[in-house]
């Protein structure tokens, strides 16, 4: 149930709220006054197209929230698979409109228009002038009549798709043998030419992975053998080296020294010198050991280049990694058997389809069956409700005939077809019906499927265009019998519509500080009156209609 319309910055609104209750929720008004722009605002919260011309001149944004008391357990599984937090009763709704765009949210959480849509259908239902020309659509009417069978239609309608999704998946699968000889010669020679390229590089799984690696250690090997060498060079070279240097002025030293064996100082020198000739010595000995045992290996450092070289071709043409390369080896080894016993399988598949095709029309049948029962029912049904709404004369059937091709919805082609006069025959509802009327039939086949009708809330817009008098009264009637089993929110014009409320809300426009305004109000029992007086005799009020007010509000409280 819709127990809230909060609305801010569209159109002629400021900001509003409107607590709805149960039953029937009528919303009267004045021509201009904002009703119409409720019922958009509700549509775009339910996903309609949000036009940034509806936003209040002057404010940067629009805002409409809906807050649904909710027991549908359809719409808190699909909650849950779009892991959107429910507390299981309070489902919010949320959309807000800027110049630039929209937002979208769930019980505060942001989602895409499409899962919108998806939630929003399942908790309101929403009929205006549109809608109503959606009835001379005859690809609408299947599911109309689906809908009020769902109980006996579901369980083969299940099983038509359960076969239908298989056969068009074995259809597809068999489109792939269409081709001639010298095509699936062509075709194999191209699979083995594949195979044949990745089998000859007997790749391993995470190979790529493990050469990158080596590749990368070798890069550094390389660098640290050229930086040592360079090192060796300079310890080493006969005639610029550093040891041979360091060796001769130790000579020299021990020369000095040996000139004048009573200076301390030269005798210190020459220890000093002596140990640094000896660590070098050793250094030296030591690096040229340590740049042995750790040579770079040209030799692999090559090999690797070339490994990495094929297997980077290979992937460019057959995958993102080894692994991915090799499930595509293994794919196209599948490929080469099929079509190696092309022949075999395609007559395989074709004798599975035949058996396929038998079942798919028994299927199709027994939906067919189910539906036939259901449309003489409804049709019944319908028409009732038609007769209850003032069609007096009305003839109203549903016309079920095999479709020239099988389809996701089997083979039956459904259309509503009525007569609406004495002696005229039956004819297809867009040959027959106007406006006015559409909304009436409109109304008669939601009251007829109302009990089969999981969406608990009902909006209707227009739904009093070309009627008045007696068909009124009818309507009036028939909407409240409906609000019985679901919330009913409409906006009307006439008295008699408007005195069958159990709830009533008026729309009004003022002025102020020289901007025009829209408010609602919710009406208590002697404001209805003058509402419903206002309706009979315009704004002049008058006691002859404040009377009639009154009349109709009794006789619409003991029904």
């Amino acid at each position: 149930m819709l127990k809230n319309v909060h609305i801010k910055n569209l159109a002629l609104i400021d900001e509003a709220d409107i607590d709805y209750e149960k039953g029937l929720n009528i919303m009267t008004g004045e021509t201009g006054s904002g009703k119409s722009i409720i019922i958009s605002s509700v549509n775009i919260a339910l996903g309609d197209k949000a036009n940034k011309s509806m936003i209040r001149r002057g404010c940067d944004f629009g805002l409409i929230e809906l807050t649904f008391a909710a027991k549908n357990s359809n719409v808190h599984d699909l909650l849950s698979e779009l892991g959107i937090e429910d507390d299981g009763s309070t489902i919010t709704i949320t959309r807000k409109i800027t110049k630039d765009s929209s937002f979208n949210k769930i019980n505060g959480e942001t989602v895409t228009l499409a899962n919108l849509k998806k939630i929003t259908s399942q908790l309101v239902d929403i009929h205006g002038q549109h809608d109503h020309q959606s009835l001379l659509d005859q690809a609408n009417h299947i599911a109309i009549l689906d809908q009020f069978g769902h109980s006996s239609v579901s369980g083969p309608k299940q099983e038509f798709k359960r076969l239908y999704d298989q056969y068009k998946s074995l259809k597809n699968e068999f489109s792939s043998f269409s081709m001639d000889d010298d095509a699936l010669s062509k075709k194999i020679s191209f699979l083995e030419f594949e195979h044949k390229e990745i089998e000859d590089a007997a790749l391993m799984p995470d190979e790529d992975e493990k050469l990158r690696s080596e590749l990368k250690a070798l890069e550094i090997r390389e660098k640290e053998s050229a930086a040592l060498r360079s090192v060796l060079a300079l310890l080493n070279d006969e005639d610029r080296g550093v040891a041979a240097k360091i060796a001769q002025a130790s000579a020299d030293i021990a020369g000095a020294a040996s000139a004048d064996p009573g200076n301390e100082q030269l005798k210190a020198f020459k220890g000093t010198i002596t140990d640094i000739e000896s660590i070098t010595v050793d250094f030296g000995r030591s690096l040229e050991r340590y740049v042995s045992e750790h040579e770079f290996d040209k030799e692999r450092y090559s090999t690797v280049q070339k490994r990495l070289a094929l297997i980077d071709r290979l992937e460019s043409k057959y995958g993102n990694s080894v692994r991915d390369v090799l499930e595509y080896d293994q794919n196209v080894q599948d490929e080469i058997k099929k079509y190696t016993d092309f022949r075999k399988n395609r007559e395989t598949i074709s004798s599975r389809l035949a058996t396929m095709r038998s079942d798919l029309n028994r299927a199709a049948g027994s939906l067919s069956e189910a539906r036939q029962e259901c449309a003489k029912v409804l049709g019944s049904a319908i028409s009732d409700n038609l007769k209850d709404l003032n069609f007096l004369n009305v003839d109203f059937r549903i016309d079920i005939k095999k479709a020239d091709r099988i389809s996701s919805n089997g083979f039956d082609r459904v259309e509503f077809l009525i007569s609406l006069n004495p002696g005229e025959s039956l004819k297809p509802l867009t040959s027959v019906a106007s406006g006015g009327e559409l909304s009436r039939i409109m109304l008669a086949i939601k009251s007829s499927i109302a009990a089969n009708d999981a969406i608990p809330t009902l909006i209707f817009d227009e739904i009093d265009t070309g009627i008045s008098g007696k068909t009124a009264q009818m309507v009036a009637a028939k909407l409240r019998s409906l609000s019985s089993s679901h919330q009913i929110i409409s906006i009307t014009h006439l008295p008699q519509i408007a005195a069958m409320a159990d709830t009533h809300f008026m729309i009004h426009k003022e002025v102020e500080d020289g901007t025009t305004i829209s408010g609602i109000e919710k009406l208590d029992s002697e404001q209805r009156v003058i509402e419903i007086a206002k309706l009979l005799s315009g704004e002049e009020i008058t006691t002859a209609s404040l009377e009639n007010a009154r009349v109709l509000l009794k006789a619409s409280s003991n029904k």
